[in-house]
C-alpha cells in the first residue's frame, strides 16, 4: 500500500469502503494493522478501523459477534 502511487488505483480504493476489524487478544497482529491504517490515512483512503479488546482472538466466536455488529451497523447506515 505505501508503495501505491498509480491515482487510478488509488481513486478506486477511495470510491470503496473498507471495515478492518481487529482484536487485541491471541493471535492477532495489531502492529502490522496500525501500520495499515496509516498507509490508508496516508493515501486518504477512508475506512473504519476498529481495534477491539484485550480479550477478543482471532477465532470463529469473535468472528461471529463482529460479523452481527457490523451488518447492524451498516444496515442502520443504509449500506445494506
Amino acid at each position: 500500500m505505501w508503495n501505491l502511487d498509480d491515482t487510478w488505483f488509488l481513486d478506486q480504493y477511495r470510491q470503496n469502503d473498507y471495515i478492518i476489524c481487529i482484536g487485541q487478544g491471541a493471535w492477532e497482529e495489531v502492529a502490522d494493522t496500525r501500520k495499515l491504517e496509516e498507509a490508508f490515512n496516508a493515501k486518504q483512503i477512508p475506512a473504519w478501523f476498529d481495534y477491539w479488546g484485550f480479550d477478543v482472538d482471532h477465532d470463529w466466536p469473535w468472528w461471529r459477534k463482529q460479523m452481527s455488529y457490523f451488518l447492524t451497523e451498516l444496515r442502520a447506515a443504509g449500506k445494506l
